[in-house]
């Protein structure tokens, strides 16, 4: 019974091929609510269907992905899609298409500035080159790989990638393609190595069928042998069937004048076959060693079962290109779609911002209208109050401070006139003393209400005069010192300079009345920009029981709390007064 009987009996009588298994991640896939989720599960069952071989349902799952990706969408999930189209263009024979798509992977990962990925996609680039025979430039695209190729890839990623063996054994077959076997050997050596550092599934057994592609280029049968068997056990160890294919090819090869063994390796590749999903690539190698090798054989019944085999994988590469590229049309009809979708929603949007912009600068420009009208009609009662203010303290200066001044002019000469009996010179005395303190408080308020006097220098000026008037008469010495030159003109409004001269002015006359003190300290700085701290410092004998609490001390607590200062007193050398008041 010849070879094509007993293949046309075996395709007749098995019942049918290998089916697809329904694999963990299409639950996941159905159980998704995100669409990120779903995009990353679609794509895990396009690497999956590449990985068993079955190249339509991993195309099919990839187009699935491309539909949920947004077309603006820029990130790593972009060069997975054009990385795994570029590596399935290339299964199916379309390996300008599959270069292209390497290019648009290299394009995105610069921009992402991965150097995993544009290694990635220079592979991808060079073997789709190898395959075309464009072997000088396979050869810069795999160079440029291995340069970009990270030392080590740690993280574990969606996309499966490529290892240094898989760049280092592609160099080696393009050295095989030009004959150069002693750099072939080399190159292949050192994928070796890195495929058994990593116990690589699918390197070793490539590694492994290289070797035997050098041996079998050099003549050495028995080595070659030796290798092709070693990659077959490797190959069936981890299921990469379409390496196991390619194995049986070339031990027909070793095996050309062998015309038994010949036979028996090519049952083998077509019981495999039919056995197991193995794309249309590796299959059309397998039976063109064996086209070859029939030929030199001259088996004219197996050669022309080759042949129609041959023609009819082409023809469905053919029909597989043509709705490949109606895919491609749609993919991208679709792509441009989504843009023109996205195009509309940006333009909407931005006819609604320019909306709310335009409503936003209305509503800007009433507020500010609004505001200018409030400030000026806030300014103008201010400037009001403040002519108020001014002619009130006018008022008050003019007239009854005129008065006041001839009511002390009129008791300083009854207490001076020898005619007045010793009864009118004390009620004098004491209308003297009542005019003296009416008057002073009195120069206070007219003082609290000038704006001119709004100044940290202003008020430090007030108090020296205050106090030096108070003590000039008297045994206490009087110091005043001041460190506010530089800041001079620091702002202090009326009220909180009125507030603050009454405290200074208490604690002055609790001094002179009970401290029995020769001399009193005081000293205005400023610790900051925000904080004025003065301090009043007598050298008496303190403050005792009976009067350590008095309505005079309640009163000066109140106004340091109304200001929101801080006061504290030492009575350890005389009486020490610090207060520190933001301004």
């Amino acid at each position: 019974m010849n070879i094509l009987f007993k293949w046309m009996l075996f395709f007749y009588c098995c019942i049918g091929t290998a089916q697809n298994v329904i694999h963990p991640e299409w639950n996941k896939f159905k159980a998704c609510q995100s669409i990120n989720c779903k995009i990353a599960q679609s794509f895990l069952l396009a690497e999956h269907y590449l990985e068993t071989d079955d190249i339509q349902s991993s195309q099919k799952w990839l187009n699935h992905t491309k539909d949920l990706i947004s077309p603006k969408q820029s990130d790593t999930t972009i060069v997975f899609i054009h990385s795994l189209q570029s590596e399935l263009f290339y299964y199916d024979g379309l390996f300008q298409f599959g270069t292209n798509e390497a290019d648009k992977a290299i394009l995105k990962a610069k921009k992402l500035k991965d150097s995993l990925w544009i290694a990635n996609g220079f592979f991808f680039k060079g073997i789709n080159q190898m395959e075309m025979n464009e072997l000088k430039s396979a050869e810069k695209s795999l160079w440029k790989a291995r340069d970009f190729q990270p030392n080590k890839v740690k993280q574990k990623l969606i996309r499966s990638v490529i290892q240094h063996e898989h760049i280092f054994n592609n160099i080696a077959q393009l050295k095989l393609k030009l004959h150069q076997t002693d750099s072939a050997a080399w190159y292949n050596e050192k994928a070796y190595r890195y495929a058994k550092s990593t116990n690589s599934k699918r390197g070793i057994p490539n590694v492994e069928q290289t070797f035997g592609q050098i041996y079998l280029d050099e003549k050495k049968i028995d080595s070659a042998v030796f290798y092709f068997e070693k990659s077959i056990l490797s190959a069936q160890k981890s299921q990469y069937f379409d390496i196991v294919l390619l194995n049986y090819g070339f031990m027909m090869q070793c095996f050309e004048n062998n015309q038994l063994e010949l036979n028996r390796w090519f049952e083998k590749g077509m019981e495999l076959i039919n056995q197991k999903i193995i794309n249309s690539t590796f299959q059309h190698y397998f039976y063109k060693i064996a086209l070859d090798v029939f030929k030199k054989n001259n088996q004219m019944v197996n050669l022309a079962f080759v042949q129609e085999k041959l023609i009819q994988i082409n023809d469905e590469t053919r029909l597989k290109g043509n709705i490949n590229i109606q895919n491609i049309s749609e993919q991208y009809a679709k792509s441009e779609n989504k843009l023109l979708l996205l195009q509309v929603k940006e333009l909407q949007k931005q006819r609604k911002f320019t909306v709310l912009q335009l409503i936003a600068a209305l509503l800007s420009v009433i507020i500010l209208s609004l505001v200018i009208i409030i400030i000026r009609r806030k300014n103008k009662i201010q400037m009001t109050l403040l002519h108020q203010k001014n002619e009130i303290s006018k008022d008050l200066h003019d007239d009854i401070g005129s008065g006041l001044s001839s009511i002390l002019i009129h008791a300083d000469l009854m207490m001076k006139n020898k005619e007045a009996s010793e009864k009118q010179k004390i009620l004098a005395s004491k209308i003297n003393l009542t005019g003296k303190e009416i008057s002073q408080r009195l120069n206070a308020f007219i003082w609290s209400l000038n704006t001119e006097h709004n100044t940290v220098q202003h008020f430090s000026e007030y108090v020296k005069a205050y106090g030096t008037n108070l003590l000039e008469e008297t045994p206490i010495a009087f110091h005043f010192t001041s460190n506010n030159t530089e800041k001079e003109m620091l702002k202090m409004n009326g009220h909180m300079r009125k507030q603050l001269f009454y405290i200074i002015k208490e604690i002055l006359n609790n001094s002179l009345k009970h401290a029995q003190a020769t001399k009193i300290e005081v000293t205005i700085q400023l610790i900051s920009s925000k904080q004025l701290q003065i301090t009043i410092h007598d050298n008496g004998v303190g403050k005792n029981k009976e009067n350590a609490i008095g309505n005079g001390l309640k009163n000066i607590q109140n106004r340091v709390e109304q200001l929101k200062g801080t006061i504290k007193t030492d009575n350890t050398v005389g009486w020490k007064t610090m207060l520190i008041i933001p301004l």
